[in-house]
């Protein structure tokens, strides 16, 4: 059973999913709809940086984005001080600027207009995308992309048809918002974090439970009501533990976590696990497959991932481990890509980077060992030692 949790009191507002009583997403409610993912801009275009291929372009709040000339579309030039309309498609994190397109993308449950671009796609996530082909070539606008969204798959055209239509609505609502105002300004807030989840999820949540019927109520799930929802199902105690840097399995098995600058390094080991034959492996394998694809959701992890599992002699048993994680990470609504086991017997994979990851917005630099894991008396301590 699936849960949306959400607490409007007691503090910041926040909302968790809960699948079968274990925590899946979390995400703070007061986020800034200018500066997130989807958000679409009047942006003034800055310093381009000719080495880069790319410039920078002012944005409201006195930010600035990186808008690579690849993001452009063919045979627009745009000069400093121009106005450009753009959109968000990575948050900025850290000292990185936000990663802008102007291949503007309004998403939608069935659909998602393109109005710089002119073709038609099918999500990759459809079942099957041969029958549903000739239907995003009908439906889309003249001059204009669609793409037909997994969810499409099981839709009455008419509904499909009506989400384009109010898409195309709101593109023409932007064109006419970025002629009428001054640069920069924000011309299509990014939708808040219960939407896209309303949005993107294969399955709508079952229920709700939160300490504010009257502010759920447009959510149109059931209700059940809470004064202290997060505290009824151990949303911060199940928070804290998916942020540990060691989580412990079911079995006894453990996974280490290292998030690098590169990559996601993530070892499965079998711990306190004494049935240490290969079934008791590949089962252990398969439960970790499980917990990682959770835990990458939950921590919104992007880029490259690898993943050491306890070692598989047969290729039977790592064909079992690749499948069973692709089949966890089906529910996740960022894509996800499984390449297979390298030549080290690693499992490589990639998760679009879609947000900002979770350690990063609820952790703070130690200000003794300012991130490297080790205060001074620590490190002398191990050079020593070596």
């Amino acid at each position: 059973m699936t849960q949306l949790i959400i607490q409007y009191h007691s503090g910041q507002p926040r909302a968790a999913l809960l699948s079968d009583r274990r925590l899946v997403e979390y995400f703070e409610l007061n986020e800034d709809p200018a500066q997130n993912p989807e958000a679409v801009l009047l942006g003034r275009a800055g310093r381009v940086m000719k080495n880069l291929k790319a410039m920078f372009v002012q944005l409201p709040g006195q930010q600035e984005g990186f808008l690579p000339f690849d993001e452009m579309p063919p045979g627009v030039k745009v000069n400093p001080g121009d106005a450009l309309i753009v959109q968000i498609r990575k948050p900025a994190r850290g000292e990185k600027a936000a990663f802008l397109t102007m291949d503007i993308g309004l998403a939608g449950r069935l659909v998602m207009l393109l109005p710089k671009s002119a073709a038609s796609h099918v999500s990759k996530r459809a079942g099957d995308r041969g029958s549903l082909a000739p239907l995003a070539e009908k439906l889309r606008p003249q001059g204009m992309g669609l793409v037909l969204r997994a969810s499409a798959e099981h839709a009455a055209e008419a509904d499909i048809a009506c989400e384009v239509e109010k898409h195309l609505t709101v593109w023409r609502e932007i064109e006419s918002k970025a002629r009428l105002i001054k640069a920069p300004a924000l011309l299509f807030p990014a939708p808040g974090p219960i939407e896209r989840l309303m949005r993107d999820a294969q399955a709508r949540p079952e229920r709700a439970v939160t300490d504010d019927l009257e502010r759920s109520a447009w959510f149109g799930l059931p209700q059940s009501f809470s004064d202290r929802p997060f505290a009824l199902f151990q949303v911060e105690q199940q928070l804290q533990d998916a942020r540990r840097r060691r989580v412990y399995l079911p079995s006894g098995g453990t996974l280490v976590l290292d998030p690098c600058e590169a990559a996601t390094l993530i070892d499965v080991n079998t711990a306190k696990d004494t049935k240490k034959n290969g079934d008791a492996w590949l089962r252990a394998n398969i439960e970790a497959a499980a917990e990682i694809a959770r835990l990458l959701r939950l921590r919104r992890v992007g880029g490259i991932i690898l993943i050491d599992f306890i070692d598989m002699r047969e290729e039977s048993q790592r064909e079992t481990v690749l499948q069973a994680m692709r089949e966890a990470l089906r529910e996740d609504p960022v894509t996800s890509e499984v390449l297979g086991f390298t030549r080290l017997g690693l499992l490589e994979m990639t998760r679009r980077k879609a947000d900002v990851p979770l350690p990063a917005q609820r952790l703070t630099p130690c200000p003794r060992c300012h991130g490297t894991g080790l205060s001074d008396a620590q490190e002398e301590t191990e050079y020593t030692d070596a």
